[in-house]
């Protein structure tokens, strides 16, 4: 695109040259000469003022608006403006729009900044609001140990005395809802953690083949209460340097959730790894009914349900998954989904292996 000062000269310096290219040409040919030069004169001196009078403009007129078209490119990538130089103009149109535009410049700075301080104001908020959360939660598990307690004791028949059926039963109704509640309250606390960045992690180098028999050995005799077939698949033997606990809790997380979508008797849920070049690669695969487009965008974020009708089958608090993000991306990995709506999902996480390394 041509500049203003391009087409300025352009179109004056080809006006000034046919201008004197007349007058020479009419000097040369036209037999009154004293007329001729003065007729070439008079041309020259128009063609000269045409020259000066564009530089002339060109100065007061296309250099301001060049500098203005700067500030206004410089202030829309940054922000800001780097330049202290004043654009110093007699045109009336480009003054009153230099003046907008360091009014809007001014005005945009002090929405930035009230933005940035509403912005801090909101974390301060929030931390407060986790901090709190955590303290809640803290003193809610006090409470909670002795009523599993005594609810253990009240099952023992030998302990406490002998209870009738409904007595039974009401225990035993206390004690499912008091894990429930230990659980969700642990959740909290975990998720919360995860958000205020103080949850502990202790890395070691694990055999990724011991670590799936240890997840094996816990859950085989779970899913086989509930008729639920659980396959390790065999891997290669690998090491990687990261938490167990932690792997082990993700690993917990998936496997009991993939529980809550398949069927009961049909019901199949594979579990490995794999090495990777630098990561090893673990997965939860199950033959549930699957998790549709919509909701794998928003399955990992805190306290989210896919079914939220007041029928829905399955308990829980939509912290699981959350949980398992937060731990994978505290332990330098990624966590994702691959599911077709009823064709079962499979639940990956990666970890990065950082081999411990050995000084001679």
């Amino acid at each position: 695109m041509l500049q203003i000062k391009h087409t300025l000269f352009l179109v004056f310096g080809i006006t000034s040259f046919i201008i004197f290219y007349i007058g020479l040409l009419n000097y040369f040919t036209s037999d009154d000469h004293d007329m001729a030069s003065l007729i070439l004169v008079f041309t020259i001196i128009v063609s000269g003022g045409s020259l000066i009078g564009t530089i002339f403009v060109s100065k007061s007129i296309t250099s301001p608006i060049e500098k203005l078209a700067q500030n206004m490119t410089e202030f829309s990538e940054t922000n800001k403006i780097d330049s202290n130089e004043k654009i110093i103009t007699n045109i009336k149109e480009i003054h009153e729009l230099n003046t907008n535009f360091q009014n809007m410049t001014k005005t945009v700075h002090d929405t930035i900044k009230k933005e940035k301080q509403y912005v801090e104001k909101l974390k301060d908020i929030d931390r407060r609001k986790d901090e709190f959360s955590s303290m809640v939660s803290h003193e809610l598990k006090t409470p909670i140990v002795p009523i599993l307690g005594y609810a253990k004791m009240l099952k023992k028949q030998d302990v406490l005395g002998r209870l009738n059926p409904m007595q039974e039963d009401a225990v035993n109704e206390i004690y499912t809802s008091s894990l429930k509640l230990q659980k969700l309250i642990g959740d909290i606390l975990t998720a919360q953690k995860l958000g205020l960045g103080k949850i502990a992690i202790n890395k070691e180098k694990l055999d990724t083949g011991i670590l799936l028999e240890d997840v094996f050995k816990t859950f085989d005799p779970i899913v086989k209460e509930k008729k639920v077939q659980l396959i390790k698949v065999n891997s290669d033997k690998s090491f990687v340097y990261s938490d167990k606990d932690r792997i082990i809790q993700v690993f917990s997380n998936l496997i009991k959730n993939a529980l809550d979508f398949v069927d009961e008797g049909s019901g199949k849920i594979e579990f490995g790894a794999k090495e990777n070049n630098e990561h090893i690669e673990f997965f939860v695969k199950d033959n549930g009914i699957g998790i549709s487009e919509e909701n794998q965008k928003e399955i990992f974020k805190k306290f989210y349900q896919i079914d939220t009708s007041n029928r829905r089958k399955r308990d829980g608090s939509g912290l699981g998954l959350a949980i398992c993000k937060g731990i994978i991306e505290k332990l330098d990995g990624k966590i994702w989904v691959e599911s077709k709506f009823g064709h079962g999902s499979t639940f990956y996480f990666s970890i990065p292996k950082k081999y411990i390394k050995i000084e001679s």
